[in-house]
């Protein structure tokens, strides 16, 4: 669609002609004289809000900004702000837009954290806290959008993707385009095929955006606990209509409200994985801070056999040999001087396994950079190092 001006309306005179420019020389696509209210869903929120907001309260219709808090990758932060400020947050946070006390601040942010995860004690914690919370808002904004397809919500737009400098909010990836958990979440919320536990009432949808039906999708619903062990696994089977929301009948993933891990997955009638997604669930905000107690773990990071200087990028084989559930594996690629490789491209990143799952992802990197190590950590993670086979970014 065209714009004739953001959060306003062009002069009369400017108006009607970009009216009938584009009517004249585009008349397929949608002309609006402003960017928010006429005939639109408005703007915001920007602060933090609790995932099932973005199913129930906020932005219906054609919803023309939505943001929350962003906070960047450790290394990215490390990169941006001088050692001396890196902990506790001061005025150089705020500095970089991380504001404790303003009209779009952060408080809420940090009260989330505080509640749902406990406070945090060093800025490594706090990244690690803050990419969780990062991940799991991000996928509502969408997966909200999702619930209420071409029924209340027509278009949910993100502010936004990335600012000109090194700043801490409203973003998915950074000025240096370094990936939060935030592009990621989103990235799962928007997929064309879509598998998601709708909030508050955790009904399960098959969400097909594509122009073809499915048919004979088994979607199976697996809930673990917190020590990693089965408390239900159920399928069923399927079609989807395109371009529409299927609701998915006979799967109960209702729970006590307590803490545990739901995993969802869509397979086509050829076994092919269509989506999967998993959530850390509960109904009290209050008891993810058990998630704190699941045990550190050393993933096995292995590459595959693609050439590093190929097309298809570096294979990457992340497995979870232990019997505890792993959250937000996060891969990051340097080269021999010990500097991050930056833009990095994964086609997935921050990855969560339950006990004895793989998962194969792929990396591309700008060409002509002497590569050295993977380096891999997580909420529950161990860190580790890998170095890449021989050659260089492709």
């Amino acid at each position: 669609m065209w714009i004739g001006r953001n959060e306003g309306v062009p002069q009369p005179i400017l108006q009607t002609a970009l009216q009938d420019m584009v009517w004249d020389e585009d008349g397929g696509r949608l002309y609006k004289g402003s960017s928010r209210i006429i005939n639109l869903g408005g703007s915001g929120p920007y602060n933090w809000r609790s995932p099932e907001g973005y199913f129930t309260d906020f932005a219906k219709g054609f919803a023309v900004e939505v943001g929350t808090p962003s906070f960047p990758t450790l290394e990215a932060w490390q990169r941006a702000v001088p050692e001396p400020d890196h902990w506790p947050v001061n005025d150089t946070w705020a500095y970089h837009d991380w504001h404790q006390e303003r009209a779009v601040s952060v408080g809420s942010f940090m009260d989330a954290m505080k509640l749902r995860l406990g406070e945090a004690t060093n800025l490594v914690d706090f990244e690690r806290k803050a990419q969780l919370l990062n991940y799991e808002s991000h996928r509502a904004i969408f997966e909200g959008m999702n619930a209420g397809l071409w029924r209340t919500n027509s278009a949910r737009m993100l502010w936004m993707s990335q600012p000109a400098w090194p700043s801490a909010n409203f973003q998915i990836y950074s000025s240096d385009y370094d990936t939060h958990a935030s592009f990621y979440g989103t990235r799962k919320g928007t997929e064309p095929i879509h598998i998601q536990m709708n909030l508050p009432d955790r009904r399960i949808v098959l969400v097909n955006t594509t122009n073809a039906p499915l048919k004979d999708v088994t979607v199976t619903a697996r809930t673990v606990s917190l020590s990693g062990r089965d408390l239900s696994v159920r399928s069923t089977v399927l079609d989807a209509a395109a371009d529409d929301i299927s609701d998915v009948r006979d799967l109960d993933v209702g729970g006590d409200g307590g803490l545990r891990f739901v995993k969802l997955t869509a397979t086509s009638a050829k076994g092919d994985l269509l989506s999967e997604n998993l959530y850390w669930d509960a109904k009290d905000p209050a008891a993810f801070k058990a998630l704190n107690d699941l045990p550190k773990i050393r993933l096995d990071v292995a590459f595959g056999p693609a050439s590093p200087d190929s097309d298809a990028g570096i294979e990457i084989v992340v497995r979870n040999a232990s019997a505890s559930p792993v959250l937000q594996a996060k891969l990051t690629p340097f080269d021999v001087a010990g500097a991050q490789i930056l833009p990095a491209y994964f086609t997935d990143n921050y990855v969560s396994l339950l006990p004895g799952e793989t998962k194969r992802v792929r990396l591309r990197m700008p060409a002509g950079r002497r590569l050295g190590e993977l380096r891999v950590r997580g909420w529950n993670v161990e860190p580790a190092s890998l170095p890449f086979p021989s050659g260089k970014g492709g």
